[in-house]
């Protein structure tokens, strides 16, 4: 067997969707393997990725990188890797690949990457996300979470395998009856009130502005009712999210570090995204059992495929608003819905499931010398 030893590498500013992803994995790989996670943050910011790691029972390395790239991380990490027996660098976003490629030649370890996708958010990310593209040919093989970005890596990743590996969380239990009546009280909202969530960072490439606009349009819509938003995030937009929700009836909860109270009390999740990966709040809300609304971008439009959800145009307030009031006013089309999901997510996005993806078709191919391993990864 290979050395076992796999240190995860991710730059964070908070706990999202490819934190939780890389925890998921981390925690779900299997003994003789044993994961770590690096995280680098910006001086004098909270290291919350490592927290999380550690209350998963996994062993943490915090780096301090000022700016985009710095030498000294580049050592650190590199001397990291030799005192810990590192077998295998796998890194997680632009940042934590161009560290990571340096560390990996400086030492001499294999190193692999996961695209969790892009978000397009400003012209110097857009610049940074194409340059991690192209580092993808520094390591020995690539995974995209999505089959969108599985097809455009393969455009700029010649020299290593890109193959396709969707996320995964640990299966939670269904929101029961009486979560929902106790997290509508602790809301103060209605029994009968009609409401919806979006959780996530408060971005351009999430959509928020999208949803606002359906609302909003719902609003003037004769007899229509408009539901209440629960919006549960933080991010660069909400200032403005805040000022073009006026009189709608939107809560801003704030980021939540725990939201199945969210979920329970809620009748649908919405995700208005302009690009995605594979979200992971998809797999939450079809876990908890309630159902979607969302655009089709990344690989929403296969997770949620027929009967699982209801896939709308990315940007279309129009078709939004018409898919919200439909929904809302059919509760038992909602239950099949949410069934339907459900034992999708059991059958297809078990963490195991991923971390012997990984394993097959990223991990023992690169330790191994192997030339090609698309033809593992289902």
């Amino acid at each position: 067997m290979p050395h076992s030893i796999l240190l995860h590498v991710r730059s964070t500013c908070g706990l999202y969707g490819a934190e939780r992803a890389l925890l998921s994995l981390a925690a779900s790989t299997p003994d003789p393997w044993r994961a770590q996670v690096c995280s680098l943050v910006a001086p004098g910011r909270v290291d919350v990725l490592s927290g999380a790691a550690r209350e998963e029972g996994l062993d943490t390395l915090t780096l301090e990188v000022p700016g985009r790239f710095s030498a000294m991380a580049v050592a650190t990490l590199a001397s990291e890797v030799r005192r810990r027996g590192v077998g295998l660098l796998h890194a997680h976003d632009y940042k934590s690949l161009t560290l990571a490629a340096a560390a990996s030649a400086l030492v001499g370890v294999p190193l692999v990457a996961t695209y969790h996708g892009d978000t397009g958010a400003t012209p110097a990310l857009i610049a940074y996300e194409g340059l991690a593209r192209v580092l993808g040919n520094c390591t020995r093989a690539v995974a995209a979470v999505s089959r969108e970005l599985t097809a455009r890596l393969r455009r700029y990743v010649r020299r290593s395998p890109v193959v396709h590996i969707p996320n995964a969380l640990p299966l939670a239990d269904v929101c029961t009856e009486a979560e929902r009546v106790r997290a509508r009280e602790e809301l103060e909202l209605a029994p009968d009130a009609s409401v919806i969530a979006l959780v996530g960072r408060l971005s351009m490439e999430k959509g928020p502005q999208v949803l606002l606009e359906a609302m909003r349009r719902l609003a003037r819509t004769t007899g229509a009712r408009v539901p209440t938003l629960l919006l549960v995030g933080d991010g660069p937009l909400r200032a403005s999210l805040e000022a073009q929700a006026r009189g709608l009836p939107v809560r801003f909860l704030g980021f939540r570090s725990e939201v199945r109270s969210v979920y329970a009390a809620a009748d649908a999740v919405v995700m208005p995204s302009l690009r995605e990966g594979m979200p992971l709040v998809a797999l939450e809300a079809m876990a908890v059992g309630r159902p979607l609304i969302a655009s089709g971008v990344g690989e929403l439009p296969h997770v949620l495929g027929t009967g699982r959800g209801l896939v709308v145009p990315p940007g279309d307030a129009g078709t939004l608003a018409s898919a919200l009031a439909g929904l809302l006013a059919a509760p038992g089309w909602r239950a099949r819905m949410a069934r339907a999901a459900r034992t999708y997510g059991v059958s297809h996005h078990a963490p195991e499931r991923m971390a012997r993806r990984y394993i097959e078709a990223l991990y023992l191919p690169a330790l191994l010398g192997m030339p090609d391993a698309s033809a593992t990864a289902g």
